[in-house]
């Protein structure tokens, strides 16, 4: 259901999942989601709609305050 679900609408969350398998009485995590996406080859994302946010509030900043930013690639330190 979960593989099916994510297949139709790629943009799921993973609280929908958990709340469409509540309502037919399949208790589910989250983490649970993320690990049976990621078995069938699919994974879960969920930073896309932030860094859009962010984006978008920073669109117009002047490029001096740019300058003191550090860039990094995600990695977890």
């Amino acid at each position: 259901m979960i593989t099916r679900t994510v297949s139709k609408n790629p943009r799921t969350t993973r609280g929908d999942l958990v709340n469409n398998l509540q309502r037919t009485g399949t208790k589910v995590t989250k983490p649970t989601i993320s690990n049976t996406l990621r078995c069938q080859g699919l994974k879960s994302c969920s930073a896309r709609r932030a860094r859009l946010k962010f984006a978008r509030e920073h669109l117009d900043d002047p490029e001096e305050d740019w300058e003191n930013v550090i860039w990094s690639d995600e990695t977890k330190i």
